[in-house]
């Protein structure tokens, strides 16, 4: 008897689909004899946040870096293509135009790819688009081809709401709102690292060079990916138990708790279902792993009866600050450059205004968890729209208080799609999450598509123009306050 216990003791309790090698009773006698069965918030619990999280924030910040350069490049390669190429009006609308059409295609394929395949292939095959056509982008021998690497790279950008994912997959509940705001501040950076190459390079060198340089980041993240871990929470919704408790171990071992995940240990989104006569009546990782196939194609899965509320409210919002927030970027040159020529930026004032978001991140990153996702986002959006419409009057004030307000509407609405960032994830289940949030992502980049026409139409007074960005602004937050639920410190949902 005592050799058949022990033999018990050392079955694994899951089998390959993920489910239970015994009974419910079988299973909690086995569970106190030798704790082998824990959930994944309680791995993460274990291995407690350190190196393994710090990297994945590295790596998936590279991603997200590319992203800011990107937009940030538009403003200045439009105003450089239009001088190089005497382009057209519509023709400068379109090279930034193609950029948002791309992202658009590329959120609607990679979200729901990064279901299917997983989110690591995934992220590295679209920051392989985007380091290699970036690059050509250099090394273009005409519009044309310009404008068709440029749609290229904005593919490839489109998959970049990913690994964000990853990374809100890869956090404990308490830690994950600080940790997912922590990642703007590589947006924050790239931001910063764009206007500081156009202002260094393109005073005295061709835009060639700053299309090159800002290739850079892609490329380093690619080079990073051997060192990155495919998500937990993916591995389990597919059913790949085994790799999923492999990760968690090897994430102890590089926090300095090798001991806390064992050998033995299986790993399970939730633990199953028992009825009072003892019997296993569901197993939840099974039934995610079905909804995962069954629906992370299909965006009509975004609007079930659980869903639908948080999808419309976030399409809102989406949709209302990729014309907002890129409107911002696109229209400050043309808010401090008082010369008629395309390509006289005023680069101290972009560089300063840019730097909003480096106050704007650090605020953000202190109120996350302290206010919570809704009241902050709701809030910093109605501070920009305030801003923006007090800057309806720009041509009547100073240059330097020009300069303040615009950056108190920059780093408000920073906050604001920061805070959107963190709560999308959080609020959609595992099987839907990169679908959902790429979906949303598709939203925002549809309608930053619309925005170089808005943005750049001369012919309309820019008072008009900024008045539209405001309306935006006032809908977008109204929407962030009617969110369904605050997702601060609550354990991500998988079903």
């Amino acid at each position: 008897m005592a050799n058949q216990n022990h033999d018990r003791t050392k079955m694994p309790l899951l089998a390959e689909d993920g489910s239970p090698n015994s009974t419910g009773d079988e299973l909690a006698q086995e569970e106190e004899a030798c704790p082998q069965l824990i959930t994944l918030e309680e791995g993460f619990q274990r291995i407690g946040y350190g190196w393994q999280q710090i990297r994945v924030l590295i790596i998936c910040g590279l991603c997200f870096s590319t992203d800011s350069i990107e937009v940030g490049l538009l403003s200045f390669l439009q105003g450089e293509a239009k001088v190089h190429y005497d382009l057209s009006s519509n023709q400068e609308s379109l090279l930034t135009s193609i950029v948002f059409a791309g992202e658009l295609v590329g959120a609607i394929l990679f979200g729901p790819l990064a279901d299917r395949i997983g989110r690591k292939p995934s992220t590295f095959i679209s920051a392989g688009i985007v380091a290699a056509a970036g690059l050509a982008s250099a090394f273009s021998p005409s519009f044309a081809v310009l404008v068709s690497l440029r749609a290229l790279v904005g593919i490839g950008i489109g998959g970049m709401a990913v690994p964000f994912d990853i990374l809100a997959e890869f956090m404990p509940s308490e830690s994950r709102g600080k940790a997912l705001f922590g990642i703007e501040f590589f947006w924050t950076a790239g931001t910063i690292f764009v206007n500081g190459m156009a202002w260094a390079i393109l005073e005295n060198t061709s835009w060639r060079v700053l299309l090159g340089v800002c290739s850079i980041p892609p490329v380093l993240a690619m080079l990073s990916f051997p060192f990155m871990p495919e998500s937990p929470h993916w591995l389990l919704t597919v059913g790949k138990h085994k790799e999923a408790a492999a990760v968690l171990r090897r994430a102890a071992v590089l926090n300095g708790r090798p001991d806390v995940i064992g050998p033995d240990t299986d790993v399970v989104l939730h633990r199953p279902d028992v009825s009072e006569d003892g019997m296993v009546k569901s197993v939840n990782d099974v039934e995610i792993a079905k909804q995962q196939e069954a629906h992370s194609l299909n965006p009509l899965a975004l609007f079930g009866d659980k869903l639908i509320r948080t999808t419309v409210m976030l399409w809102i919002i989406w949709a209302g600050t990729g014309l907002t927030y890129y409107g911002t970027i696109l229209i400050a040159p043309q808010f401090f450059n008082t010369s008629d020529n395309p390509i006289k930026f005023n680069y101290p004032a972009l560089f300063i205004s840019s730097t909003a978001e480096v106050i704007g991140c650090t605020i953000g990153f202190l109120l996350i968890d302290r206010v919570g996702r809704k009241s902050l986002s709701g809030w910093a959006y109605a501070t920009c729209a305030a801003c923006t419409a007090i800057l309806m009057r720009g041509s009547h004030m100073s240059r330097g208080l020009g300069i303040f307000f615009l950056m108190i509407a920059r780093g408000a609405i920073f906050i604001g799609t920061s805070t959107t960032w963190v709560v999308t994830p959080e609020l959609y289940p595992t099987y839907v999450r990169a679908a959902g949030h790429s979906w949303c992502s598709a939203l925002s980049r549809a309608a930053a598509f619309a925005t170089p026409y808005w943005g750049n139409a001369k012919s309309i007074p820019l008072s008009m123009r900024l008045l539209l960005y405001a309306l935006v602004n006032l809908v977008v937050s109204a929407a962030s306050f009617l969110l369904p639920k605050e997702t601060a410190g609550q354990a991500l949902a998988d079903d």
